[in-house]
């Protein structure tokens, strides 16, 4: 069984490959992510429900180009109510050589198997230039 913090890197290792370059098809691993009811609110505010999430995931795969990284830092517990956790953490991005951090909170449901993403609020630390 996967925890939450290990799923948070997990699944951005998975982006980091999917939209850096074309290549094998990753759907299948954000489908199963996701719960049915998964929300997101990207830092532009704008709130994306699963099918809009897997949507644009299809059509920028490969679009940030090679070399694009993703690390992930500071991945925090802030509410644990089991099998309900709340999670804290930095997403920072290159994108062709410009460095971009968010700040999210993303709510997990623990399933027997693996932790199901439910919820994401992401806010700008440094926003593209």
């Amino acid at each position: 069984m996967t925890d939450p913090a290990a799923e948070i890197v997990a699944l951005h290792q998975v982006f980091e490959r999917a939209l850096g370059a074309p290549g094998e098809d990753h759907m299948a691993r954000f489908e199963a992510a996701f719960d049915p009811g998964f929300v997101m609110v990207p830092p532009t505010g704008r709130r994306l429900d699963r099918a809009e999430t897997l949507a644009f995931l299809r059509a920028n795969i490969g679009a940030r180009g090679e070399g694009f990284r993703i690390a992930i830092e500071d991945i925090a517990v802030l509410h644990a109510a089991p099998p309900l956790m709340l999670m804290h953490y930095i997403e920072r991005q290159w994108v062709r050589g410009a460095e971009t951090a968010r700040r999210a909170a993303a709510l997990f449901r623990q399933d027997a198997d693996a932790p199901r993403w439910l919820f994401v609020q992401e806010t700008w630390i440094t926003p593209p230039t």
